[in-house]
């Protein structure tokens, strides 16, 4: 099965009257128009990849102040990256009035993914754990009077993970390229991945547990005073981060680690077992479902 390079592109700020101007009184905001468009890098993976953005939002530099968001655009679209690489055409998320100056962060929220298998045409969910991709750093983009592109690249081949020989999938962004045009002029472009790592905001683990072997999403069986094992080994952090696991068993006992045993005495047929993994900046947490078969 061959690998799939999908880059999702958000940018291109253009304004309906073709120019854009600065805030006065009586007068109109900078407009900023933010797309998705992908480059000419294919997948074989994956016949069709649906991605759902449904919210984008930057927020201006003020000193101190955390208020100063600008929602670009909060309607969910759902775009198929592979048709729209495959036409060569760009996909706009949304558009808004924007005051001149600098922002320092610009956030995109992917909610869902949905994949077709070109090998069976089976269609996959793919899972989102870390749903805002966070694009931040002093003087990011300096919106000027004019129009405005402000352009990212997601590398869908480093951005789509495979656990259990195809059995789950995960989609956490990674960023290739940045660049911000002002008119036709090229104001800022990164394609350094080191230098591009720094700016995007951690984003938490991504848990993946698997009991007695078997990979749990939310419930799993287990006989009464038997041990089972729970293990989270194949947990990912994106940044490659240090990562402590803490397990509650919901009956009193707790363990740590990335792989823990347990035995359940049978006194209640449920237990709600809880796993919490830090990678010392922000968790992720997981509750799992164990059903308990006492024998007869």
């Amino acid at each position: 099965m061959k690998i799939f390079v999908i880059c999702v592109v958000a940018g291109l700020v253009v304004l309906t009257c073709g120019c854009i101007e600065e805030k006065k009184e009586g007068g109109k905001l900078e407009t900023a128009l933010v797309a998705v468009q992908v480059t000419d890098k294919i997948t074989e993976n994956f016949s069709h990849v649906n991605v759902t953005f449904s919210e984008v939002k930057i927020h201006k530099h003020i000193e101190d102040d955390n208020t100063s968001w600008i929602t670009i655009t909060s309607d969910p679209k759902t775009v198929d990256l592979v048709a729209l690489n495959l036409s060569h055409i760009n996909e706009t998320l949304g558009v808004a009035e924007i005051e001149v100056g600098n922002y320092s962060k610009l956030w995109i929220n992917v909610s869902k993914a949905v994949g077709i298998l070109n090998s069976t045409g089976e269609t996959v969910n793919i899972t989102v754990p870390s749903g805002w991709l966070k694009i931040q750093q002093l003087h990011l983009f300096n919106i000027q009077k004019g129009n405005n592109t402000i352009t990212i690249d997601i590398d869908l081949e480093n951005s789509i993970h495979t656990f259990h020989g195809g059995e789950e999938y995960k989609f956490i962004p990674v960023i290739s390229r940045m660049e911000h045009h002002h008119e036709k002029q090229l104001k800022f472009h990164e394609r350094n991945h080191s230098k591009i790592k720094k700016m995007v905001g951690n984003r938490a683990p991504a848990i993946d547990i698997l009991v007695n072997g078997s990979l749990v999403e939310k419930n799993a069986w287990v006989n009464a005073n038997e041990s089972a094992e729970f293990n989270a080994s194949a947990t990912l952090d994106i940044e490659e981060d240090d990562l402590n696991f803490t397990w509650d068993f919901g009956d009193g006992a707790n363990a740590t680690g990335a792989v823990a045993t347990h035995s359940f005495s049978g006194s209640k047929k449920l237990y709600k077992v809880t796993l919490t993994v830090s990678d010392g900046i922000d968790e992720a947490i997981a509750i799992i479902t164990i059903n308990v078969h006492v024998s007869s």
